[in-house]
């Protein structure tokens, strides 16, 4: 159970629901539930959240700024070759999934996307603008040139996401066989994107 004192309620909810999705997944979360653990009345919420929809969508928006910030900071200290700011990128999104995943169930939900709000829509268009400029660069620079720049795009998001959400699963995991997600990170991207572009060139 867990205790709210009184204070910023919305951020207490915004809380408590990042623990009970990373537990059971956001289908065992409504807003009545998360009065309940914090002791405060069934009405308590709306004045914050409109419904459960709306909280999930503040998970969401919190989860596509904080994994923007991480693949941009990952990809400023990667150095200057694409295809390497690019793989630090995946690093730093399937980690966050890894280390958050409430967020990145709510980044994913059906639920966000139905009528999505216009703070949704420009963080997710953030987020996709930081993968699409090293796509770009590390398809200009060779990596997936036998296919269309925005294929390559694509596939990018595809396997950044895909991953995130395969290894963001305990039983994926266990299914595959792997002991610990973590510990096969930087061996999963080496399989998505390939060697580096420094490695590739190494005689």
């Amino acid at each position: 159970m867990a205790h709210y004192h009184h204070g910023n309620l919305r951020a207490a909810l915004l809380e408590r629901a990042s623990v009970v999705i990373a537990e059971s997944g956001i289908d065992g979360m409504s807003l009545r539930s998360l009065a309940r653990d914090l002791g405060v009345s069934h009405g308590a919420p709306r004045n914050h959240f409109a419904d459960r929809s709306e909280l999930i969508a503040a998970l969401a928006i919190e989860g596509c700024r904080r994994a923007t910030e991480g693949m941009k900071h990952a990809a400023s200290q990667a150095g200057e070759l694409p295809l390497q700011r690019l793989r630090a990128q995946a690093c730093a999104y399937i980690g966050l999934a890894l280390e958050e995943p409430a967020l990145f169930r709510a980044m994913n939900h059906p639920e966000v996307w139905r009528e999505p709000s216009e703070a949704m829509v420009a963080s997710l268009s953030e987020w996709m603008d930081a993968v699409r400029s090293e796509a770009e660069a590390a398809h200009r620079d060779g990596w997936n040139s036998a296919i269309p720049m925005d294929a390559a795009v694509t596939s990018a998001v595809a396997a950044i996401v895909g991953a995130a959400d395969v290894m963001s699963h305990r039983s994926w995991i266990r299914q595959l066989g792997a002991s610990d997600a973590c510990a096969i990170l930087e061996p999963v991207v080496d399989g998505l994107f390939g060697r580096t572009n420094d490695e590739s060139r190494t005689p």
